[in-house]
């Protein structure tokens, strides 16, 4: 079932957010060995992440995180969404010794193999549970979520766990990204559509005429528990 959360206060977007994180990790944690949560980059998410830093509560322990996508670069570029989550939230887990290194899967770019590293990735994964539990997402302007586009090759694409592609409708041309059928497996999933640019995508996400391939924010629909947070007013 997906459940939309209208809050005009973007930071009560985050905050709301990072509650329904917590609270699913917590749940999951108490009939689970390991949490898989999958997080993404981008400009809406290191307000859940600050939101996350400060649940010293969560057992922190059990949880596992991956990337949903990845840019093709160094873990230490610029560019890289799992810098971005280091520095935002994970650092700080760490040296307060709530969250332990070895908990943390970036995907590490391989340049001498045809797929840049997915496979080992996905045996990472595989590792794990083969899927996550938990994902946060966030909607681009055309409607996309990780590096899956409208009608792109990504979203077609028939993985069952990652793929790479080197022609992204969106800078830089290579990517990689968890698949429509790996995110379908999560059991909870929150994706944003915070600010206004993000106005044309939460219509296109509203509009039961377009399918997912149109619109791939629409893969929440198929997963078990999903929430929409937004500040926008259709």
């Amino acid at each position: 079932m997906t459940r939309i959360i209208y809050n005009a206060n973007l930071k009560d977007d985050w905050k709301n957010a990072g509650k329904i994180v917590t609270q699913a990790i917590k749940r999951y944690s108490k009939s689970k060995k390991e949490v898989v949560l999958g997080i993404v980059g981008g400009r809406s998410v290191p307000g859940i992440f600050a939101f996350l830093s400060r649940q010293k509560d969560i057992p922190w322990k059990k949880v596992h995180i991956f990337m949903v996508d990845e840019r093709i670069v160094p873990i230490n570029h610029k560019n890289s969404n799992f810098k971005l989550a280091k520095e935002t939230f994970l650092d700080e887990l760490i040296e307060e010794g709530v969250l332990s290194k070895e908990n943390l899967h970036p995907f590490i770019m391989d340049g001498k193999e045809k797929d840049y590293g997915i496979s080992k990735y996905a045996n990472q994964l595989k590792k794990h549970g083969g899927k996550f539990d938990i994902v946060i997402l966030s909607s681009g302007e055309d409607g996309h979520v990780g590096a899956l586009y409208p009608n792109h090759s990504s979203i077609k694409s028939s993985s069952e766990f990652f793929v790479v592609m080197e022609d992204s409708p969106k800078p830089p041309a290579k990517r990689m990204t968890a698949s429509r059928k790996l995110l379908e497996k999560s059991k909870t999933a929150v994706i944003l559509f915070l600010g206004e640019a993000k106005k044309d995508a939460l219509k296109r996400f509203s509009d039961k005429k377009l399918d997912l391939v149109s619109c791939p924010a629409k893969i929440v629909n198929y997963i078990d528990e999903a929430y929409v947070l937004t500040d926008i007013k259709l």
